[in-house]
C-alpha cells in the first residue's frame, strides 16, 4: 500500500505540472539574484563598486548566470526579465568603472551571453524573446538599461506568481515620475522608450496617448491633436 500512495503522489505531481502553461513555469531559482538586488540595489540603481568589492555578491551573481545560461527556453516571464537585467549588472561590473554603457561597444547588439542554451545579445534578449512572445509593453519598465532615465530598477527579483501586480506597480510609479512622463502647459512630453517602442504602446492602448490614459495619467489638459513630445534621454550610469 506504501508503494501504491508513493505512485499515486507521483502522478498526481506529473499531472498537475502538465497544466502548468508552456512558459509561464519559474525555472530559475531566483533566490541568488535576490540577494544580490536587496544588497546592492539602491533609489533604482545600484551601487556597482560596493557590488564589484562583495566577493560573495559576485559569486551569487555568477552562480544565478549560470543557471540562466541553462534555463529552458520555454522559461516564463519573470525569468527573462531576470536574465536581462542580471546580464546587464554583470556586464557594468566587468566593465566598470563606467559612465555609460555606451561606452562598451556592442553593449546590446553585439557581445553574447549563454542564455537558454544559446549565445544571445541582449536586445535578443528584449526583441526577439520577451517583446514578441510576452507582448506586453509593461516589460518596458521591468527591463533595466543601467542609464539613469531608465525605469528604476526593481530592488526585487521577479516572481511569475507576483508578476502581474510587480508590473502594475511598476508602471503606476514610472508614469507618475517626471523622468518618463510630463504634463504641462497643454502639453505631454514621455521617455524616449514610449517612441522607441512605440508599436507596443499602440497594441496594447491604441495609441501612446491612449495607453498613459489607460495607466491612469490624466490628459484632460492635452488636446487630442497634440503630439506626444520626447524628454531627452539620460544614457549616464544608473550608479549610485
Amino acid at each position: 500500500m506504501t508503494l501504491l500512495r508513493h505512485f499515486a503522489r507521483l502522478l498526481g505531481a506529473v499531472f498537475a505540472l502538465a497544466l502548468v502553461a508552456p512558459g509561464q513555469a519559474s525555472a530559475l531559482d531566483s533566490g541568488p539574484w535576490d540577494e544580490v538586488l536587496q544588497a546592492h540595489a539602491r533609489r533604482g540603481g545600484v551601487d556597482y563598486a560596493a557590488l564589484k568589492a562583495d566577493a560573495a555578491a559576485m559569486a551569487k551573481l555568477d552562480a544565478f548566470l549560470a543557471s540562466v545560461a541553462t534555463m529552458p527556453e520555454s522559461s516564463g516571464l519573470a525569468d527573462w526579465l531576470n536574465a536581462y537585467n542580471a546580464i546587464v549588472v554583470k556586464s557594468v561590473i566587468d566593465n566598470y568603472p563606467l559612465r555609460t554603457v555606451r561606452d562598451v561597444d556592442g553593449f546590446f547588439d553585439s557581445k553574447r551571453h549563454r542564455v537558454a542554451g544559446a549565445r544571445r545579445t541582449l536586445d535578443d534578449i528584449e526583441n526577439r524573446i520577451v517583446r514578441p512572445r510576452f507582448r506586453d509593453a509593461r516589460v518596458h519598465f521591468a527591463l533595466n538599461c543601467a542609464a539613469k532615465s531608465c525605469p528604476a530598477l526593481h530592488g526585487r527579483a521577479f516572481r511569475q506568481g507576483s508578476l502581474e501586480r510587480t508590473l502594475d506597480r511598476l508602471v503606476e510609479r514610472a508614469v507618475a515620475n517626471r523622468r518618463h512622463v510630463r504634463v504641462s502647459d497643454g502639453e505631454v512630453k514621455v521617455s524616449e522608450i514610449f517612441h522607441w517602442f512605440h508599436e507596443d504602446f499602440e497594441r496594447d492602448g491604441g495609441s501612446i496617448r491612449g495607453w498613459l490614459e489607460r495607466k491612469g495619467v490624466d490628459l484632460s489638459s492635452v488636446p487630442a491633436s497634440a503630439e506626444v513630445g520626447r524628454i531627452t534621454y539620460d544614457w549616464r550610469l544608473n550608479d549610485v
